[in-house]
């Protein structure tokens, strides 16, 4: 089921995560400032701010298999809008759509790893789940932009939305809940299933969204994923015109770069929750310190970006941002393995939707709020150094509360 649930997860993220590919194009094709271009990204990960904890609601409630399948129709329907666009201002409103439906598949398949696999595999599973990101995304660095140039940026969006309608088909016809969850269901009297639908943190959205809130574990998870998640979504939204302006370098190479971002980071999110899995023991249960070194990895190599020379070679340039991508977007894995660990009862689904909610926010304001800042200062000196200091006082923060 592992394989399922990882595909899924790669043809979802090749559908909105690969969006920074086709900044460039899109950029171009309607005259953009940086501003405009991080409105992409911000688009399609809004409507998960408020829309995320209510799926992992749905998920906790029904199940993950047709929670999923309904959303990737409907990433599926906003994707394709996105293709037949007459303005840009039509494209964000239908990748406003396609975000809802991108937000069942971070819930969905969290709780499908955590259903299958013991807390001792955990780590592993959800950074091979997770790894699904970073493929998805790389794949569509290096598909997306080569559609966009050969055709147009719209025949770019109708491939991204025919690969998230096939992996939500697979995942419909294909997954199934772990035999033991099966039994559960099964077995259970109506009077246990109305039992637990009376049950208020179960069975009502708002008191077990306070419930969740109100979990002292959950501070140090939002101090990390929300600053993580920023600098990650601020290098997929500008990274390549990064490349192009500051190293005097084609869109084709900064899409090579983001591509070898996202393959550092699936590497990242599989050895990372791997050490995860083996130090979860020694630190009384917790992976966050492995999130914690990735904060401080990621502020080092987003501080040594700008000030790198305009000459600087590629493979350097590529060295550079495979190490950036491992830590950057490899914590993700230990991140949210952590907070299955830390869910009780069934709860996995809604306190995997509150801490993806709250990182929502971040994607939806960092990549514009970057945009306007370099708009503002003309210089990727502040730009890159900004993300930089806040991830190393987060991590610092971080740090303070689990003493």
């Amino acid at each position: 089921m592992l394989a399922v649930v990882t595909l899924v997860q790669v043809t979802a993220s090749f559908a909105t995560q690969g969006l920074g590919a086709l900044s460039g194009a899109v950029h171009d094709a309607f005259t953009l400032s940086g501003a405009e271009v991080g409105l992409m990204v911000t688009a399609v990960g809004l409507a998960p701010v408020f829309s995320l904890f209510v799926v992992g609601h749905l998920v906790d409630r029904h199940g993950e298999r047709w929670v999923v399948a309904v959303g990737s129709l409907v990433m599926t329907a906003g994707l394709a809008a996105a293709s037949i666009a007459p303005g840009y201002a039509v494209v964000l409103v239908s990748l406003f759509f396609a975000g809802i439906g991108y937000s069942t598949v971070q819930p969905g398949g969290s709780k499908s790893v955590s259903s299958w696999f013991p807390a001792g595999r955990r780590g592993v599973a959800m950074g091979v789940r997770q790894a699904g990101l970073p493929i998805g995304g790389a794949a569509a660095a290096a598909a997306l932009p080569g559609v966009a140039h050969a055709f147009a940026w719209q025949a770019a969006f109708a491939v991204a939305a025919a690969v998230a309608l096939a992996g939500g088909v697979a995942f419909t016809l294909a997954y199934r809940p772990p035999p033991d969850a099966r039994r559960t269901r099964g077995e259970q009297s109506p009077g246990a299933r109305r039992t637990m639908r009376e049950q208020p943190d179960d069975a009502r959205l708002l008191p077990g969204l306070a419930r969740t809130l109100r979990q002292p574990w959950l501070r140090p998870v939002l101090w990390s994923g929300v600053p993580l998640v920023g600098a990650q979504f601020c290098l997929t939204a500008h990274l390549m015109l990064f490349t192009r302006d500051h190293f005097d370098r084609p869109l084709s190479q900064g899409a090579v770069l983001l591509a070898l971002l996202q393959v550092g980071g699936v590497t990242g999110r599989v050895v990372l929750a791997s050490i995860s899995d083996r130090d979860r023991a020694r630190a009384r249960g917790s992976r966050l310190p492995v999130v914690r070194v990735s904060m401080l990895c990621s502020a080092l190599f987003l501080a040594l970006l700008p000030v790198l020379p305009a000459r600087t070679p590629f493979g350097v340039l590529a060295v550079a941002t495979v190490a950036l991508g491992f830590f950057v977007i490899g914590w993700y894995g230990p991140w949210v393995a952590h907070i299955a660990d830390a869910a009780t009862g069934g709860g996995v689904g809604r306190a995997t939707g509150a801490a993806m909610a709250a990182n929502q926010a971040a994607i939806v304001a960092a990549p514009p709020l970057l945009g306007l800042l370099h708009d503002g200062s003309g210089s990727y000196l502040v730009t890159w150094w900004l993300p930089a200091a806040v991830l190393t006082a987060c991590a610092l923060r971080t740090t303070r509360q689990a003493a």
